[in-house]
């Protein structure tokens, strides 16, 4: 297929969605204009969201208990027989899709984050407002689509956005031990997929060990999960907890740093300042 081709030889990267009620968001990077960088996924249709706005606060004072994060975020490396991830995405010369910075994914320069959800939630920056359709697509292993919706999405303004999965009753739950690779499209033009921009990675779903379990169940929510969530390099549930902090305390400049730092450690700092913002989605039937 002609995106799998691409996929070989493009460059990594990704951004874009929040989820307000469980979620945050992040980044600008590079270029959305990259002729060469044309990527295509198969389309069909549909996926709900809610958001919230949170600004970014002045980044001053000191973080309590400030943790060593970033060492194990990028352990985990990609199934060899599969494609690599792509952080940031290729697309298009087009005016509508024309940006400054680029589509990126919030993940870990190895593209693969671990996760203990069955229904995790996906972190994208948008560099510019958009009223588009977008498209999520979960595939296995194997690379056979297990899960793909599209839906039209609105936002205001550059910002970082979510798709948290369990907000669709229809998405499958991932299966504990197994990688699964999602692609993120914003289709510039529906007439031309060589006009689509693209972002992608893998997840990996793994099994709560009984002490994890004990520890999660005697933790308040908040801060005490997540300190655990980092300690135990779980990237999704780390990013999700605190971008929900930050819906919560959008004034804590602790939560801020945090923000940047666990950016920054995967070389994310670029766009550690962005908003998380809201976006008004409406599914796509399928034809």
């Amino acid at each position: 297929m002609a995106w799998k081709s691409a996929l070989n030889i493009g460059a990594l990267s990704l951004i874009l969605s929040l989820e307000g009620v469980a979620v945050g968001s992040l980044i600008p990077a590079e270029a959305l204009n990259s002729p060469g960088n044309n990527v295509r996924r198969p389309s069909q249709p549909q996926l709900p969201l809610n958001w919230q706005t949170v600004q970014p606060p002045e980044l001053t004072g000191s973080r309590p208990n400030n943790q060593q994060l970033g060492g194990t975020w990028n352990n985990f490396q990609p199934p060899e027989q599969g494609v690599p991830g792509r952080r940031e995405g290729g697309g298009t010369r087009g005016l509508e899709c024309t940006a400054t910075n680029a589509l990126t994914a919030l993940i870990p320069q190895s593209t693969m984050g671990q996760t203990i959800s069955a229904k995790p939630t996906f972190f994208y920056y948008l560099p510019v407002a958009i009223d588009k359709t977008v498209q999520f697509e979960l595939a296995d292993e194997s690379d056979k689509t297990v899960y793909k919706k599209s839906f039209r999405m609105v936002t205001s303004r550059p910002g970082i956005v979510s798709i948290n999965l369990a907000s669709d009753g229809n998405s499958p739950a991932l299966e504990v031990g197994k990688n699964y690779q999602w692609y993120f499209t914003i289709k510039c033009n529906p007439k031309n997929y060589r006009d689509e921009v693209l972002v992608s990675g893998w997840i990996n779903r793994i099994a709560v060990a009984p002490t994890l379990k004990t520890e999660l169940d005697r933790s308040p929510e908040g801060r005490a999960k997540l300190s655990i969530f980092g300690k135990q390099g779980l990237w999704y549930e780390y990013l999700a907890a605190l971008a929900q902090l930050r819906v919560e305390s959008p004034s804590d400049a602790s939560l801020a740093i945090e923000w940047s730092e666990v950016l920054s450690a995967v070389e994310l700092g670029k766009i550690a300042r962005e908003p998380l913002i809201p976006s008004e989605l409406t599914p796509i039937a399928k034809k």
